[in-house]
């Protein structure tokens, strides 16, 4: 009988459940960036050459000041390719009806995974523009970014009592989502030469965009079915959201050379939120397919906010040999409190919920509708994520001038509270481990490649999930489970340079041109021994030589024949060659 019933009805779902498809399809297609530090910032581009005291053009991002360490014009592009390996176990007895469970087991229960490979792209065009106090630069990048597509739980494939079962446990928060920001970064940087300091400034254009899709029902739950036996009726919907828009940023930073050798660098940068304060408004649309009624389309927005972040770092290369660096990061994710969906339609529609603070303390209490505070709101995913931070230790060494060896040590904390993980965000504390070479191949070309292994600790709620216990229309199914995931990152990128002028300064090249040598010729290092005279020719005193400058300038002065020996009163100075 139960069987029949579901069968007769399951017609009035097919729309829902192929919505989810096609939508999963179309999101599959797209390549964003991965998260792999704190909360879902993915910036990884330059590998271990990617921090707060480098100097090239992914300082646009690090540390805008260190585009003022660099000589001459640079073409950087830079890809990294992520292997993502994820797993969410959750337990029987999680989901809000036994009936469920019993009805279809495995289907709310068990074990979810993915395996997902991913490009993230980084470009960037950095020049000195033929002056030693000028620096500019453009580039695009991904900083923030992730994006999730799981397996389909085999048991229930081509199943026709419950066809929503078959994209996995994990359905209830996401089947296939992205979340990601795109930068396009102009930047100035200056270097204050006679104090050893460097200063650098950015602005970004942001894109912003959230496209995800999950099964859900109106009530929050993850309920299969309603009704009562023997008339039950399928119960899970599909709820598509595809969101975008522009904000504004900005990021300052400066670099101390501590020394003034070019040995020892100390650098400190902030990059800003995107749109700097207030948060982000994304629109688009929401589609939904809930229970037995017809699919809609809204016009919503959606409103977020990511986070502010503040580097430090240092880098010393005592020798030619080898070079060492030390760097971290905080990054401010306690303002991605929430990410809330309001009717476009609605007049002074605001989400404003009472008690965000103590909403992990009493979370039965928090959540439910305010006709003052909370209008036009059509979803509430409460993220009340923490801080997090990373700190990072690497070490070069240059078997030969051309080719650098290198090694990197970090650690980054989760930023996602154990009361609101869900699949489609997740974190952990975790662990990196890279190694890389790079290759100066000729002067104006150069390569590298990194391969880093990211481990994530084992991550287990322990009950302590409160996505379930929240007030409608932010209440959740359960998140409780086991979370854990794997990145294979390999990292590689070009630097193509150009316009050098052998690394002096303006003043260096103006006294050499006094001296009347042509700019371009090399200037002896202090090492080199100066030249001398033969022994058999006298010695011209330095002051009384001229040269004139038309006259061309050789390595040596042409051989002049000797002079006729004067005779001069004895006690006096014989006038000088």
């Amino acid at each position: 009988m139960l069987e029949r019933t579901i069968a007769k009805r399951r017609t009035a779902r097919t729309l829902g459940i192929a919505l989810g498809g096609a939508l999963a399809g179309m999101t599959a297609m797209l390549v964003p960036t991965d998260a792999t530090a704190s909360g879902f910032a993915a910036a990884r581009f330059g590998g271990e050459h990617g921090h707060p005291t480098t100097d090239n053009p992914t300082a646009l991002y690090y540390n805008p000041a260190g585009i003022a360490l660099s000589k001459g014009t640079h073409i950087f592009v830079d890809g990294t390719l992520a292997l993502r390996f994820a797993s969410y176990t959750r337990p029987a007895g999680e989901s809000d009806s036994a009936l469920s469970e019993q009805l279809a087991p495995g289907a709310n229960d068990g074990k979810a995974t993915l395996f997902n490979t991913i490009a993230s792209p980084f470009f960037g065009v950095t020049s000195d523009f033929g002056t030693d106090f000028i620096y500019a630069g453009i580039a695009g990048y991904f900083p923030f970014g992730g994006t999730a597509v799981w397996d389909k739980n085999k048991a229930y494939q081509g199943s026709e009592m419950f066809p929503g079962a078959v994209d996995g446990q994990q359905r209830w928060y996401s089947i296939d989502g992205t979340i990601r920001s795109l930068y396009l970064t102009a930047g100035l940087g200056f270097n204050i030469r006679k104090i050893g300091l460097s200063l650098g400034v950015t602005g970004s254009a942001i894109r912003s965009n959230v496209e995800t899709i999950r099964a859900r029902n109106a009530d929050g739950t993850d309920d299969l079915v309603t009704g009562v036996d023997p008339n039950y009726m399928l119960k899970e919907g599909r709820s598509y959201v595809d969101v975008a828009g522009w904000q504004g940023g900005f990021g300052i930073g400066v670099i101390y050379d501590v020394l003034k050798l070019g040995k020892y660098f100390i650098g400190f940068s902030y990059t800003s939120q995107p749109n700097v304060r207030g948060g982000m408004t994304l629109k688009g649309t929401l589609d939904n397919a809930l229970g037995l009624g017809e699919p809609s389309r809204t016009d919503i927005d959606l409103t977020q906010t990511l986070p502010d972040i503040l580097r430090i770092g240092f880098r010393a290369r005592p020798t030619d040999k080898y070079e060492i660096r030390v760097f971290a990061d905080w990054t401010r994710w306690s303002v991605f409190t929430r990410q809330c969906l309001l009717d476009r339609s609605v007049e002074d529609r605001k989400c404003d919920f009472q008690g965000v603070d103590e909403a992990l303390d009493n979370p039965s209490g928090f959540g439910g509708n305010d006709p003052d505070r909370t209008i036009g709101v059509v979803q509430h995913l409460p993220r009340l994520w923490k801080d997090g931070g990373g700190v990072r230790v690497g070490a070069s060494y240059w078997f030969i001038p051309e080719v650098e060896g290198y090694i990197g040590l970090g650690y980054d904390s989760s930023a996602v509270p154990l009361e609101t993980i869900d699949p489609a965000l997740m974190d952990a504390h975790k662990m990196s481990v890279s190694l890389g070479v790079r290759w100066q191949v000729i002067k104006n070309f150069a390569f590298a490649f990194t391969a880093t292994e990211l481990a994530f600790f084992r991550t287990s709620t322990k009950g302590k999930s409160a996505l379930h216990q929240f007030q409608s229309p932010t209440r959740q199914p359960s998140g409780n489970g086991v979370y854990k995931q794997f990145f294979q990152l390999f990292n590689l990128y070009v630097d193509v340079s150009f316009g050098y002028r052998d690394g002096k300064s303006k003043e260096e090249r103006r006294k050499k041109k006094r001296k009347g040598a042509p700019e371009g010729e090399p200037v002896p290092s202090s090492s080199e021994p100066p030249a001398t005279a033969p022994a058999s020719e006298p010695a011209t005193p330095p002051e009384t030589t001229t040269t004139p400058s038309d006259a061309p300038e050789t390595d040596a002065a042409p051989e002049q024949p000797a002079a006729p020996e004067e005779t001069t009163p004895e006690g006096s100075v014989p006038p000088p060659a």
